[in-house]
């Protein structure tokens, strides 16, 4: 619900250049209310002479969450989203940028989920992967074309049918490349501006080994397979047991600081699956809110201890999404409106339902 009161929100904004972190003056920056019916910009104005900004919401929405958002050098960056029960009179948020390169640095696979279904009729067996990739150094990484991608990671040779998933990037900056999966979404340095991915494809029919090459340190690595009878060939996972998601029993393999080299690699047993329904399927991914909880399921005990992490999340794409549409001018085409609509239909879905199990019953 909304009150009269308003909230304020100020802070400072610091480019980080090289080894020189300097204030950024005389920039726009917007503030972003997100809540369950989407997000808005409700204030904007120029950082001063040493970065500085004071942001103002004509109201403040208890099921809302705040952030800023500054675009330098045609990259977007955002604030951590601040929830309203954590705003005091002296609320800020510093907020930084930086300069880009091509090149440098490389980018740190900080998880990666794999989901493989049993056996369909036709012999094929569906796949779907989360991979989470943040960036360490102290440069946005962008790329300058298709073949110098931001991040590029190996996938078992020759599968078929790469679906992409809409996330926090856009699967237009997702692509095959060979037998690699390859992005050019910018990436930003730290945490906040960790990027996942979700994509699908097809193993072939008949297709009993199951190989994926390392071809690069992954932290987490975490593999669950609907066969009973499937066996560790290869590589650093240990068998972990079974276990459920949405009535589907998996066997799942894991390990921490996987490092490159190698292969991972499994033998499959080549019995059907049972038909059970599962909460997701490789046709329609990206029209679906499934994908984010499928993202929630697999991701559970990293984000225990940040509880309010998927909300922040989908916050930041909202505002984000908004911010794009914006760009394109007042009169956008029937496209590019339609496909804003439904992308933002389909984020206010899964923040309403994020939102309503943190708060149930407001």
């Amino acid at each position: 619900m909304a009150e009269a009161q308003g909230l304020q929100l100020s802070g400072r904004v610091y480019a980080v250049l090289g080894r020189d972190t300097i204030p950024l003056s005389d920039h726009w920056i917007l503030m972003h209310a997100v809540g369950p019916d989407g997000g808005q910009v409700v204030d904007s104005g120029r950082t001063d002479a040493v970065g500085a900004y004071v942001l103002q919401a004509p109201s403040r929405d208890t099921l809302a969450v705040y952030l800023s958002s500054l675009s330098y050098r045609d990259i977007a960056y955002f604030s951590e989203p601040v929830r309203f029960s954590a705003f005091t009179s002296d609320t800020a948020e510093t907020l930084f940028v930086y300069d880009t390169s091509s090149v440098a640095p490389a980018i740190t696979v900080v998880e990666r989920h794999v989901v493989v279904r049993g056996r369909e009729a036709d012999g094929t067996r569906p796949v779907l992967e989360l991979v989470v990739l943040e960036n360490r150094g102290r440069v946005t990484r962008i790329a300058s074309d298709t073949t110098n991608p931001v991040w590029q990671g190996a996938i078992p040779r020759g599968v078929l049918n790469l679906e992409v998933a809409a996330t926090d990037v856009s699967p237009e900056a997702v692509y095959r490349r060979g037998d690699s999966v390859a992005m050019v979404a910018a990436l930003p340095p730290g945490f906040i501006n960790r990027k996942q991915l979700v994509f699908g494809y097809i193993l072939e029919s008949g297709e009993r080994d199951l190989v994926f090459p390392i071809d690069q340190p992954i932290e987490r690595f975490q593999v669950l397979i609907e066969d009973p009878g499937v066996e560790m060939m290869d590589g650093p996972l240990v068998a972990e047991g079974t276990t459920n998601m949405e009535d589907v029993e998996f066997v799942r393999f894991e390990a921490t600081g996987v490092p490159a080299g190698g292969v991972v690699a499994f033998r499959l047993s080549g019995k059907s699956a049972p038909m059970v329904a599962l909460l997701w399927t490789i046709i329609g991914l990206s029209g679906a809110a499934m994908i984010a909880a499928f993202a929630i399921w697999v991701r559970r005990p990293v984000l225990a201890p940040a509880e309010h992490a998927e909300i922040e999340l989908l916050a930041t794409q909202v505002a984000a999404l908004d911010e794009r549409f914006a760009a394109t001018g007042r009169n956008p085409s029937d496209a590019a409106r339609n496909a804003y609509e439904g992308e933002r239909t389909r984020l206010k879905a899964s923040l309403a339902q994020a939102l309503a199990e943190r708060n149930p019953g407001e």
